[in-house]
């Protein structure tokens, strides 16, 4: 099975809205909390993508970094991550 991690600063959200991992550093508080009102479990974080991987880099996506946002800016940025998460293919 083909394991999809996302890498970026929207990786880790990224990751809990895909039902994913992620790999890069823990996410900050403002969006911790926001992967935890999700009611999802807390994504896997692992060192890197290995061979055979799907890696999608948010980078790209030219959202704006979470760091420093309020929990607001956060939910915002989330729902636009939902949207371009779920238009992955599976």
């Amino acid at each position: 099975m083909t394991r999809v991690v996302f890498v970026g600063a929207h990786g880790a959200l990224a990751a809990a809205l895909g039902g994913a991992a992620f790999a890069g550093p823990l996410p900050e508080e403002a969006v911790a909390e926001a992967i935890d009102g999700l009611g999802v479990p807390f994504p896997p974080r692992v060192d890197g993508p290995e061979p055979g991987d799907t890696v999608v880099d948010t980078d790209a996506w030219g959202l704006p970094e979470p760091v420093g946002l309020c929990l607001e800016g956060v939910r915002e940025l989330r729902a636009v991550l939902e949207e371009r998460v779920s238009s992955l293919p599976r």
